[in-house]
């Protein structure tokens, strides 16, 4: 989840993605998640399957042959170049056309109305709630990818927990990530960081669980110095290794091999 701590003055302004009617999107579009797989992965897999496709492609040919349709379209098949690039063609399409229907059907989005003070749970192509800001009563999220966004929104009983809205993928990219942070300002809560500042802080964190492992297997000293140094944790991390291993004099404070 992200650190709710109030912005520093580097922070840039959230800079969301928006509605034709200038809603503020929650969360990634259809376009965001879609385009990387349909433009990237997709032709890479049809690639790898044209064969078949451009066997298929020459059956058909035969077929058509022998029944005597002899036409433009059988001509152009004649060369097995042409088969294999329409048969990757037709099966980048088909494969395109499956992952976009699913994500139509069940992407999950908060649209925000600025103007209005109104935030609407949009799943696929309805909105399925709404509810003023005033009843918004946290809002976090996580800025890695395949992390999610947990809004609550409180209900007119008093003593009922807040529901949960959540949406999937709001650390997808830096624009569905502002959704949540321009979502925070707007209800006065504190905004989060930019989302590649938490992603850096969140690589540091790992880091540093990293090498306190690797300096623990050694029984080597940790010190706060290494946290922002990485050079310096490297360098004594051989030194005591060259130690244990006999291959220099030790130091004060140095494990025992």
């Amino acid at each position: 989840m992200n650190d709710p701590r109030t912005p520093g003055h580097g922070d840039a302004p959230p800079a969301p993605r928006r509605t034709r009617s200038g809603q503020v999107i929650i969360g990634p579009t259809v376009g965001a998640r879609y385009r990387p797989g349909a433009l990237i992965g997709l032709p890479l897999v049809s690639a790898l399957l044209s064969p078949f496709a451009g066997a298929g492609l020459q059956q058909w040919r035969a077929s058509r042959l022998q029944a005597g349709q002899d036409g433009l379209l059988e001509q152009l098949l004649a060369p097995a170049w042409t088969q294999l690039l329409l048969g990757a063609l037709l099966l980048w399409a088909l494969f395109a056309l499956w992952a976009l229907v699913p994500l139509l059907l069940t992407q999950r989005t908060v649209l925000l109305d600025e103007g209005e003070g109104t935030i609407a749970l949009r799943k696929g192509p309805r909105i399925v709630e709404r509810a003023p800001l005033a009843q918004v009563e946290h809002a976090v999220g996580e800025a890695e990818r395949g992390g999610m966004a947990l809004i609550g929104v409180s209900t007119q009983d008093p003593e009922a927990p807040p529901r949960q809205w959540i949406v999937p993928e709001v650390g997808w990219d830096g624009a569905s990530f502002d959704g949540l942070r321009a979502l925070q300002a707007a209800t006065g809560l504190r905004p989060a960081p930019p989302r590649e500042v938490l992603r850096q802080e969140n690589r540091r964190r790992r880091r540093i669980g990293r090498q306190q492992e690797l300096a623990a297997r050694l029984g080597m000293p940790w010190r706060a110095l290494y946290e922002d140094d990485e050079e310096a944790f490297q360098a004594e991390f051989d030194r005591v290794r060259r130690v244990l291993g006999g291959r220099e004099p030790a130091r004060e404070g140095d494990p025992e091999a």
